[in-house]
């Protein structure tokens, strides 16, 4: 079952999250949207508000990997529900994220969707599953280190990656807020 989490009334910077997400869904003019993972991670590097942050974990691929694969499921699945509200308007926009995790011997990969359920349309042919958010790459340096890069929106997934960069590193195996991202 997925957690509902109802998030009230959002602020202004709340408004200004989906403005900006809307902006840059236009700004993408007639670009298709990503279907895949890898589709993903070719566009964020030269997307207008996207960033690929990378970094070295000194744990193992197994131990980060078995990390993703436990925490995405309990942190990640959820409905987010958000009242937005200003003088001339009123929305209430539902958000359902889905985790996958994919594991080899030579990589983990942590992959999330995020599909509005009502309050945004989307102007272009989203997979099944939602648009990708965020996508987290883990390969080996050797037995003990690895290198993770992280694919996203350079803003609306702080609560998110800074939870998997601390589950990859080992330092805290904490659920993020779900209605920050």
């Amino acid at each position: 079952m997925i957690p509902r989490i109802a998030a009230g009334k959002s602020s202004m910077g709340g408004t200004m999250k989906r403005i900006v997400a809307v902006l840059a869904t236009a700004a993408a003019g007639c670009s298709p949207m990503p279907q895949t993972a890898e589709e993903f991670r070719q566009q964020i590097p030269t997307a207008l508000m996207g960033s690929v942050q990378s970094f070295e974990a000194n744990r193992p691929l197994r131990e980060v990997a078995r990390t993703f694969q436990a925490r995405a499921p309990q942190c990640l699945s959820a409905k987010v529900r958000t009242v937005s509200q200003t003088a001339t308007s009123y929305q209430v926009i539902v958000a359902a994220y889905k985790p996958t995790v994919l594991v080899s011997d030579a990589k983990a990969e942590l992959h999330v969707q995020r599909k509005f359920e009502s309050g945004v349309i989307s102007p272009r042919k989203e997979p099944e599953d939602g648009h990708y958010l965020l996508v987290a790459d883990a390969t080996p340096i050797d037995r003990n280190r690895t290198r993770v890069d992280i694919y996203g929106p350079t803003h609306g997934a702080d609560a998110m990656i800074k939870a998997i960069t601390a589950w990859a590193n080992g330092t805290s195996t904490g659920c993020p807020d779900m209605t920050k991202n």
